[in-house]
């Protein structure tokens, strides 16, 4: 999980929709709200505001693998359905079998394998970090380089004054070591670790070589690769180097 940096001001379409209600004797909800057009001008925006990414996993998002999520569950908090602060972008969570020219659909489905993302999270009451609070350095997770699981930090959350134990319970909760995100977080880590070290080198990697890929994998504007905090962790110090000189934001 990465910050995720929202636009200051909501899509015009969404305001549009609230006026039209604003006297309404009851506020409009998200169910209605989602078969108007405008809901794609809404999803428009996320994305880009997410750089293309799932805002809890960081997969690469699709349009047949991507659903609008709310932070505080419309279930738990009818007042924020369309509250534009409270509106994310994520993949579908692995539910939705995907057409086979989908090259990544097995990182996406799995037929046996738990839920991820919002849809884990779905009428969830328990407490989790939050993508739209958390700070954008330093980076508060960490792969392990043998499975490619997730696990917090501890040095960095402590620096960032982030609890260990809150960023073990968001893994948990939105199931972000599932088996297919682990293996695919794997395979991206082993062809990083061999393209840094191309020239025959074993590592540890020097801090040039590491900002050089830092500045082929990772953008100052537009989308990011999936699984962004995988390759800023992989490629390590030259990474921060690099997102510091570029006003890396989220």
């Amino acid at each position: 999980m990465k910050r995720v940096l929202k636009a200051g001001t909501e899509p015009e379409a969404l305001t549009d929709y609230k006026d039209r209600f604003a006297a309404a004797p009851r506020a409009p909800t998200w169910g209605e709200f989602k078969k108007t057009p405008a809901k794609r001008e809404v999803q428009k925006q996320l994305l880009v505001d997410q750089r293309g990414l799932c805002a809890y996993c960081e997969n690469a998002l699709i349009p047949p693998d991507q659903s609008v999520e709310h932070f505080i569950s419309r279930h738990t908090d009818h007042s924020r359905e369309l509250d534009w602060t409270n509106l994310l972008l994520c993949c579908a969570g692995g539910e939705r079998p995907l057409p086979e020219d989908i090259e990544d659909r097995d990182v996406r489905h799995d037929p046996h394998g738990s839920r991820t993302c919002g849809h884990a999270k779905l009428r969830c009451g328990d407490t989790i970090l939050s993508p739209l609070s958390i700070p954008h350095t330093p980076r508060l997770f960490r792969f392990k380089s043998e499975t490619g699981e997730i696990e917090p930090d501890v040095v960095e959350c402590e620096r960032a004054g982030i609890q260990t134990e809150l960023a073990y319970e968001t893994i948990r909760v939105l199931g972000l070591r599932t088996k297919r995100l682990n293996d695919a977080r794997l395979v991206l880590i082993t062809e990083l670790t061999e393209e840094l070290g191309k020239d025959g080198q074993t590592g540890p990697f020097t801090l040039d070589r590491e900002r050089e890929m830092a500045g082929m994998y990772l953008p100052q504007a537009g989308s990011l690769p999936a699984f962004f905090t995988t390759v800023r962790f992989t490629l390590g110090a030259g990474a921060e180097v690099h997102l510091a000189a570029i006003g890396f934001q989220g």
